[in-house]
């Protein structure tokens, strides 16, 4: 039955295309790649993989209702193409209906949706990949109401939840969401304000309560300040506690409802997901550019971890240093690692430039070494058969020893016929090929 109904929603998807100037946008994507790895001492080894995604979005009644579909594979497929598969290989990852509008006459705006849900209330209060029911952005002039109800799914139990953000002054944002299941009762509050120019003051709060352990207030607690001095320097200082474990996590051991780490981990919550040394400490830093230099200095009690950093450029040549240190307590401090580095872009011809860079990494403590570091990359432009070739090469060496140099040399390149090709070498690793296509629609 359920792959009768997929069936029929590609169906629907492939019937969608003409009409979507309707307000029916039809996209997706195929993407295959195959790489061919040959080590030294090992057989060749080749690696297909090929991905399939597909969606669909349909607007209504002047773009106030919406429905979405989202369609891959339950797993990369191991093949060049997508094929050979069957429908127990397509997996409905997203599908919901919204719409915006009061629930009685002359009521407040709301959005309502059925469907998968993307629950963020809070990075300490999410909630993604589950199918239910949401309400949000209910406006009562001086509060906003938010709800959820998530079906349970495999191993998990049903989750209700809400949220509410108090408008009671300007420049003052306040915030409380409350998230229950089985298990748990998770509590947030949030809290902004800018009481002068240039100081911004934020503060975020977490506590469950489970039967065992009552009501625990000491869960999550973070608070931070940032203040301008000026256009060139700015001052954070701030407040982390997290308990040594909170009373229920998820299969993977994180805390219930904590966001994912972001990629660029630069989210407000990724210090959650790192080894900690400590629960609880202050952190600082300072960023400031002063004739042309950019400088940064840091420390984080909980991390027990300072940096102090520098760039600038001159003449065309970029430096850059910055050095790690492990402090474990005031009186106590090391080295932990110093990379330092110079580089530039050279012009050798017209539509051939050079970026060539040195780097240099001195590692402490047990693996203490210093490693140095020679590449270059270029982009050419002066063969117009494989005008946007990218080679790169770099050499890197600890001891003034022949065993202790390595190397790397590469190139990619994106064929006009829409194949992107690369190959790589490097003296330990072997030789890796690879070639692949991706098509957008």
């Amino acid at each position: 039955m359920k792959k009768t109904i997929i069936l029929a929603l590609i169906v629907a998807l492939v019937a969608a295309v003409p009409v979507a100037a309707a307000g029916v946008d039809f996209g997706g994507s195929i993407e295959t790649e195959i790489a061919v790895n040959k080590k030294k001492g090992e057989d060749v080894q080749v690696v297909p993989g090929s991905e399939l995604s597909l969606n669909l979005g349909v607007n209504a009644a002047q773009d106030k209702v919406r429905a979405g579909l989202e369609f891959g594979l339950s797993e990369e497929e191991d093949g060049l193409v997508p094929s050979g598969i069957s429908l127990g290989d397509i997996e409905l990852k997203q599908a919901f209906i919204e719409a915006d509008g009061a629930f009685w006459h002359g009521g407040p705006e709301a959005t309502t949706r059925f469907g998968t849900l993307g629950i963020d209330y809070s990075p300490y209060a999410s909630l993604t990949g589950r199918s239910g029911i949401s309400i949000s952005g209910v406006d009562l002039d001086v509060i906003e109401l938010n709800g959820f109800y998530a079906l349970a799914a495999e191993g998990e139990s049903d989750v209700l939840g809400m949220r509410s953000s108090l408008n009671l002054l300007d420049e003052v944002d306040l915030g409380i969401a409350v998230l229950s299941d089985s298990d748990i009762i998770r509590i947030q509050a949030d809290a902004a304000a800018e009481p002068i120019e240039g100081l911004r003051i934020a503060a975020s709060a977490a506590a469950d309560r489970t039967e065992e352990s009552g009501l625990q207030m000491d869960n999550l607690v973070k608070v931070a300040a940032d203040y301008a001095l000026d256009e060139n320097t700015n001052i954070t200082v701030g407040f982390k506690h997290i308990s040594d474990d909170w009373a229920v996590t998820n299969d993977d051991g994180k805390p219930k409802y904590i966001a994912e780490k972001t990629e660029d981990g630069d989210g407000e919550h990724d210090w959650i997901h790192l080894e900690r040394a400590k629960n609880r400490g202050v952190f600082v830093g300072l960023e400031t550019a002063q004739q042309g230099i950019n400088l940064a200095a840091a420390y984080d009690q909980m991390f027990a971890e300072a940096s102090i950093a520098a760039d600038t450029e001159y003449e065309g040549f970029r430096f850059d240093v910055k050095t790690v240190l492990d402090v474990p307590a005031m009186s106590a401090m090391a080295a932990k690692s110093t990379t330092f580095g110079v580089s530039r872009e050279f012009d050798v011809m017209e539509g051939l430039a050079v970026d060539a860079r040195y780097e240099g990494k001195w590692t402490g403590g047990e693996e203490k070494g210093l490693v140095h570091t020679i590449g270059a990359k270029s982009t050419l432009g002066i063969l117009p058969a494989v005008d946007g070739l990218e080679l790169s090469a770099e050499v890197s060496a600890a001891e003034l020893k022949l065993d202790a140099v390595d190397y790397k040399v590469g190139a990619k390149f994106a064929a006009p016929n829409g194949v992107n090709l690369g190959i790589e070498h490097a003296r330990y690793d072997g030789t890796t090929f690879n070639a692949g296509m991706k098509v957008e629609f």
